[in-house]
């Protein structure tokens, strides 16, 4: 049973208050100004508790409009995207298994779309695992220059190449079919030495980002997560999103990565 492609009625329209666009590392990039994103609860400030109980039980329970295979879609309440759902696996893990990228990957295929993931520490703020689903490309990621990655980092599957962004830190990626990408995925997650990581994938391929610093001030007033990495800067305050640079954000980027490795 595949993911549902169609919209559903509970989705969140997304309406940014503005948009700006800049060019990122010579790629192009949008800022959004989305200031009900700041209504999200444990964002990822000084005041975020050790524990609180989980929401996601209550999410899943109150707010899924399709279950199936081990999981539920609901909406995301606090959208960067149009049309934007969340896909949740019912058991509780803080990573997504194998079957759970092979959904997320026939998804993103099948409309054409990205799919995103943050963890604890890299933008999340619920750490049970899930997916972003947008139907929507950007251009950002694409755009990057990259080069064929010859690090013996995992046993790659068959048919499956793995390159690196040629940008001043760790920016890898992985294409080939679905079951391939997933078997890479979770491979590279079982290699990650650092505690977390975004991932974006789309129908040309994934991307994974491991992380140094969730938030990158001065240069990013926010925790950093996949939807700036997909190409969409996500500011909650009018001030910081009317004074940003190009060079802020690809500050930003390099204080939040890992430096970059050599490709082999």
């Amino acid at each position: 049973m595949p993911l549902p492609v169609e919209p559903h009625p509970t989705l969140a329209p997304f309406a940014p208050a503005a948009t700006r666009s800049l060019r990122v590392f010579g790629a192009d990039v949008e800022l959004v100004h989305v200031p009900a994103r700041k209504a999200r609860q444990d964002r990822a400030t000084a005041e975020r508790p050790a524990f609180r109980r989980s929401p996601a039980g209550r999410i899943v329970d109150e707010e899924a409009f399709w279950r199936g295979r081990g999981c539920a879609l609901t909406p995301n309440r606090y959208p960067f995207a149009a049309a934007q759902r969340l896909l949740w696996p019912l058991d509780r893990t803080r990573e997504l298994r194998l079957e759970h990228w092979c959904l997320v990957l026939d998804w993103v295929r099948a409309v054409d779309g990205s799919a995103m993931v943050n963890n604890v520490g890299a933008a999340a703020t619920i750490a049970r695992a899930h997916a972003h689903l947008v139907p929507e490309r950007l251009p950002f990621l694409r755009q990057l220059p990259e080069r064929v990655c010859g690090l013996d980092l995992i046993d790659l599957p068959e048919g499956v190449t793995l390159f690196a962004k040629d940008v001043p830190f760790t920016l890898l990626g992985v294409r080939g079919d679905v079951t391939g990408i997933a078997e890479a995925l979770v491979r590279l997650g079982e290699a990650r030495l650092t505690a977390s990581w975004n991932v974006v994938a789309g129908a040309d391929g994934a991307w994974v980002l491991p992380r140094r610093v969730e938030t990158p001030a001065p240069f990013f007033p926010y925790a950093l997560g996949a939807a700036e990495l997909w190409g969409r800067w996500c500011y909650m305050d009018e001030a910081p999103f009317h004074s940003a640079t190009a060079a802020d954000l690809e500050q930003a980027l390099v204080a939040a990565a890992m430096p970059p490795i050599a490709t082999g």
